[in-house]
């Protein structure tokens, strides 16, 4: 009987010891957290630009279907890759739209990224703030001067399951 209880006891505080330990938390480097081990593939889901008198439109929103679905795909080497999605606005427009590089800058707090193309004009050398970035979600922020106005600009990407 004694042995018994004995037993018991010793099974029950190992339980509680074992059960208890905190698993080590994991942290990825912001590399990982955009481009993976290999890469990883975002979607833009929200480009909210902003003028000088604070009107807001979300320039994600008002595209059509076939802008919506393309992706970004960002490779640990610091290269992307702009791809049209599952549905093509012109059927003749190639796969790939776009190769170009990214880098960050200042201690990671910044997204530069070489050339991209947005509502048909080229943009280079363009600097984003980092806003967020996790395994989720990646925002950035930063101004874009067209025709002579210059916008607030915050994109907001999700990765693509």
């Amino acid at each position: 009987m004694r042995f018994s209880k004995t037993l018991i006891i010793l099974t029950f505080t190992g339980l509680i010891l074992f059960s208890c330990k905190e698993k080590p938390v994991v942290l990825k480097s912001k590399t990982e957290y955009l481009a993976g081990t290999v890469s990883k593939t975002w979607r833009n889901t929200k480009a909210e630009a902003t003028d000088p008198s604070k009107l807001t439109i979300d320039l994600v929103h008002t595209q059509p279907d076939c802008v919506k679905d393309n992706i970004l795909i960002f490779y640990p080497d610091q290269t992307y890759e702009f791809k049209e999605g599952a549905t093509k606005c012109n059927g003749s427009d190639p796969d790939l739209l776009l190769k170009s590089n990214w880098s960050f800058l200042d201690n990671e707090t910044k997204f530069k990224i070489d050339k991209i193309v947005f509502l048909g004009r080229e943009l280079n050398d363009t600097i984003f703030d980092i806003v967020e970035l996790n395994d989720n979600v990646f925002t950035g922020k930063t101004t874009v001067t067209l025709n002579g106005v210059t916008y607030q600009f915050v994109a907001t990407f999700q990765p693509v399951q």
